[in-house]
């Protein structure tokens, strides 16, 4: 048995490949911005693969892009990225910005209380297929 304390956010960060990388940039700035993620790494032109980095800052990169043209391929149904959302608000932003840049609605933002009773998520498709949640299970604050 180990010693070690388990750190509080074990996922380092994820990536995928994607088809195009400024088709990908355009959608993934909009849907993460609402987040609290943004565009902290571009590689630089010529670069291959070019690649996008996403977090809350530099040192903390979360989603890592690369541009594999046609051999990029999304895994089906059944698996998804699934990011907390500060509120609700920011799930009906991330869901809305998705659609608005190339995304497609896999669920529109709303309760899903089979999930739990304040389970509040929207879902979305990127536009090579990846499946991603926004969730917020925080309850509303009724000030």
């Amino acid at each position: 048995m180990s010693n070690m304390t388990p750190q509080p956010n074990i996922l380092g960060h994820f990536s995928i490949g994607v088809r195009d990388c400024d088709v990908s940039e355009t959608f993934y700035t909009s849907v993460l911005a609402p987040l609290g993620l943004h565009l902290v790494y571009k590689s630089k032109p010529g670069d291959s693969p070019r690649t996008l980095g996403y977090g809350p800052d530099e040192d903390h990169e979360l989603v890592n892009v690369f541009e594999y043209h046609h051999e990029a391929h999304a895994p089906g149904v059944g698996f998804h990225f699934a990011f907390n959302a500060r509120s609700r608000s920011a799930v009906d932003e991330f869901h809305a910005t998705g659609i608005e840049n190339g995304g497609k609605s896999n669920g529109a933002p709303g309760l899903r209380k089979w999930y739990g009773p304040t389970y509040y998520a929207a879902f979305l498709i990127d536009p090579d297929g990846w499946r991603l949640e926004a969730v917020c299970q925080h309850e509303v604050s009724s000030s």
